[in-house]
């Protein structure tokens, strides 16, 4: 049966997929990693971070998705590492403000999560800068409320529509970024979060 709301115990089973799958494929976001510095630990780096917030979602059991979300928060922001780990836990705070008070979520709650998230985020960075994992980040919410506000309780088609324009929007971080553009990759941190989305879908779909 199709999932309309997140609850706690759903949302760490979603994000528990969406750590793993960036684990298993964190060198080769590694090798994406050419900016700000080519010093190839964003998929390390944000890997640990995400580890660090599974870990502290895991020491208890929360059946309410406000306290799931705050737990993921607070050990992201305790785990951060690098840039694109710090990112990461901002998203996660974002998202845990906007669920607060909340037992579950639909999907035009979920999208207005997504959408805190990266404001936050963006305003944890000094010099935001265009072509990065912000921009994915931004992109994604932007078309999630987009979506939320036509099919508020359809929470597969917003996941497949966070994927799909996610998917477009790191295409694009190679004209927003020269640098990028030069090493013929897309970002490595926008790259790292759409595997963690992407997990998220195949736990909300039943697929893992």
């Amino acid at each position: 049966m199709a999932q309309t709301k997140i609850d706690g115990l759903l949302f760490r089973e979603m994000v528990m997929a969406g750590a793993a799958l960036l684990e298993k494929n964190k060198e080769s976001v590694d090798a994406l990693n050419v900016f700000p510095v080519p010093d190839g630990d964003t998929g390390t780096n944000m890997t640990l971070t995400a580890q660090a917030a599974v870990r502290e979602m895991n020491a208890h059991d929360y059946p309410r998705l406000d306290e799931a979300a705050d737990a993921l928060a607070k050990g992201a922001l305790r785990g951060a590492r690098g840039n694109s780990g710090v990112i990461l836990s901002q998203l996660f705070r974002g998202f845990a403000r906007s669920v607060a008070g909340l037992q579950d979520a639909d999907a035009a709650q979920v999208a207005q999560a997504f959408k805190s998230g990266a404001e936050t985020a963006y305003k944890a960075v000094m010099k935001p800068k265009e072509g990065t994992i912000l921009t994915v980040a931004r992109v994604i919410a932007e078309t999630a409320v987009l979506r939320a506000q036509s099919a508020p309780n359809d929470m597969e088609g917003l996941f497949a529509t966070v994927l799909s324009s996610g998917e477009s929007i790191l295409a694009k971080t190679q004209d927003m970024l020269p640098i990028l553009k030069q090493a013929g990759v897309v970002d490595a941190g926008g790259r790292g979060l759409m595997l963690i989305y992407t997990g998220m879908n195949a736990a909300l779909r039943g697929e893992v």
